[in-house]
């Protein structure tokens, strides 16, 4: 048994984490010639139906672009002298708990990604953690041609080390943010949040190229596709982000396009400054030795009910 994970690429961001696909056959399967041919047929097929095409795209909760998500406030203003080659990194904040607790309770932006395939024609490869549960994950590939072994950062949040997979092929070059977004703060945390939400209604809504919503699903991925290929030249989404914002609104209309990043920026961060405040309550009262005003799942009930998203997010998990 054990988990089966894929590495996937923020389109956003450029970062490169893992994903866990399913339940992976059980190793004991594999005895005798018989057995571990059966066991190797098992695999291939989970890698087929989980892993799929590297040309899908889909809606993952990217540790990065979370992160940006989630600033706030003025950003600083830039050096004078900055290179664009050599962009300032930005604050990343947020273990795997913190990420894993925004998963739960619906709150994580999810991001258009695809997963990687490190062979042309070949699906993604699969990996299996081969670690004690308590030890530090040791991903080890297990079906599928890709690296045989995996390097996560130091974030716990599952993404992966990008320079170590340069020898396979990959741009490892850092993510060079435009000066509007460099600084951080609001303006990186709108971008994000409605770069994600124009992806969020292509793939979901099928939202053609020409603002047809009725268009089906396959061409609205077409469209984010596009969106990453032609209007920001291959680059992600957010070092292009003026060049993709201009093409996100063409595609949608103007109106449409602004009524969207308002509902996703200022809608969202104020149901999440108040689900923020009511987690912060319990937490107080947790810690002066009184029962909490409220427990987690009545929390999260509460910020169900302040808006629809938690429910879709969780029906495409």
């Amino acid at each position: 048994m054990g988990e089966g994970a894929a590495i996937y690429n923020c389109l956003l961001c450029d970062s490169y984490a893992l994903v866990v696909l399913g339940v992976l056959p059980d190793r004991k399967l594999a005895r005798g010639l018989k057995g571990k041919a059966a066991y190797d047929d098992l695999l291939e097929a989970f890698q087929l139906e989980f892993a799929g095409s590297s040309e899908t795209v889909r809606l993952l909760a990217c540790p990065t672009c979370n992160a940006f998500a989630r600033q706030s406030g003025d950003a600083p203003s830039p050096a004078p002298a900055a290179a664009p080659s050599s962009p300032p990194p930005p604050i990343l904040a947020g273990d795997q708990l913190e990420h894993g607790e925004f998963l739960r309770d619906a709150l994580a932006v999810l991001t258009p990604s695809r997963l990687v395939s490190f062979d042309e024609g070949e699906p993604p490869p699969v990996y299996r953690n081969d670690a004690a549960p308590e030890a530090k994950p040791k991903w080890r590939l297990t079906q599928g041609v890709g690296p045989p072994g995996l390097e996560l950062d130091k974030s716990r949040t599952g993404r992966l080390h990008k320079p170590s997979l340069r020898a396979f092929g990959v741009d490892a070059r850092p993510l060079a943010l435009p000066p509007s977004l460099a600084g951080g703060g609001d303006a990186l945390s709108d971008a994000t949040r409605t770069a994600a939400a124009f992806a969020e209604r292509c793939v979901v809504g099928g939202f053609g190229d020409f603002g047809d919503a009725r268009s089906d699903a396959t061409e609205g991925k077409a469209t984010v596709s596009r969106w990453r290929e032609e209007a920001c030249e291959g680059r992600p989404v957010l070092e292009r982000w003026n060049a993709a914002r201009a093409h996100a609104e063409a595609v949608m209309g103007p109106e449409a396009f602004r009524a969207m990043a308002e509902e996703a920026t200022g809608g969202e961060r104020k149901r999440l400054d108040r689900y923020e405040a009511m987690r912060r309550a319990e937490t107080s009262s947790a810690a002066g030795g009184g029962a909490p005003t409220r427990r987690g799942d009545e929390v999260s009930d509460e910020f169900d009910s302040l808006t629809s998203r938690g429910g879709r997010r969780r029906a495409r998990e």
